[in-house]
């Protein structure tokens, strides 16, 4: 019976299942009206699913999604990069803004710029 009260309709989908955990999380909140705006996500969240106009709705998703991974692909980067801080020192060319990685702790290093050929001397 669930199966085919979708038939020709839109359907659950990432963005709905956001919505609907938005409006669990609001619901705790202390604020007097805060109903009014959980139960209007919530509304919004089932005409989401219930609507025909699957093209749509399928538009609303994808940008939704790529918005998800740019936000987690954003966090992959700055967990990297902190990683990196540990073991390795960053300096920048002075001629290109090339960003070279030197190992930490090596004393007083010559560096080459891969990009230009630039040479310097610093210390990590």
């Amino acid at each position: 019976m669930f199966n085919r009260m979708f038939i020709g309709r839109n359907g659950p989908d990432q963005l709905s299942f956001a919505l609907i955990i938005l409006s669990l999380l609001l619901s705790f909140v202390p604020w007097p009206y805060m109903f009014i705006i959980t139960f209007a996500i919530t509304g919004l969240a089932i005409l989401r699913m219930f609507s025909r106009n699957i093209a749509q709705r399928q538009k609303e998703n994808l940008f939704f999604m790529n918005l998800v991974n740019k936000i987690k692909s954003w966090y992959y980067r700055s967990k990297a990069k902190s990683q990196q801080r540990k073991l390795y020192k960053i300096f920048k060319c002075p001629k290109c803004s090339q960003k070279l990685r030197v190992p930490r702790g090596k004393g007083k290093v010559s560096i080459k710029c891969s990009k230009c050929g630039y040479k310097m001397i610093r210390t990590t």
